[in-house]
């Protein structure tokens, strides 16, 4: 038996509490001059869907499935850049955790993840919010078996990328 839909007041409140949410897939997925135009859009489409949401999962997950949707749909509806920086601004060095500073690694990883496939972009997202594996699946649609081996391959591939080796353990 599913919940009752939430009235407008939940959703208004719901909705600020996780815009954090709406600006981490604005900056993942459009580039700086698309940002407000996409974070529009996002909530214009929590608001539209808000009638189908049913309480059967988290509004979180909900609020991530319609807003990655959006994102992802809209870029290739409208045909928005993807935020890119230039392989000059993410020059890594041969050691990049000893010469760069935590704000430069972060933007460094952000910039490779940028040029993942959707999917991938998504699931390694969900990952770095603290997802569990069973909310990625739910959010992407996919198998828990596939959030597990997808974040894997992706996160080999951000190591190389990266240049970073495996710590030996």
């Amino acid at each position: 038996m599913s919940k009752q839909v939430p009235d407008k007041a939940y959703f208004v409140e719901m909705v600020y509490t996780h815009m954090g949410i709406i600006y981490k897939i604005c900056n993942l997925y459009a580039a700086e001059e698309d940002r407000d135009d996409l974070k529009q859009e996002i909530v214009y489409q929590l608001w539209k869907s808000y009638p189908t949401y049913r309480g059967d999962s988290k509004f979180q997950s909900w609020m991530y499935r319609v807003a990655l949707n959006t994102a992802m749909l809209g870029l290739r509806a409208r045909k928005m850049k993807y935020t890119r920086l230039s392989d000059q601004e993410l020059t890594i060095s041969e050691d990049p955790y000893e010469t760069l500073d935590n704000d430069t690694r972060v933007g460094q990883l952000y910039g490779r993840i940028s040029k993942l496939k959707d999917l991938d972009k998504t699931i390694i997202f969900l990952y770095l919010e603290q997802c569990s594996y069973d909310e990625i699946a739910e959010i992407t649609g996919i198998s828990i078996k596939n959030v597990s081996v997808r974040l894997v391959r992706i996160r080999e591939k951000l190591r190389a990328r990266l240049h970073i080796q495996n710590p030996v353990s």
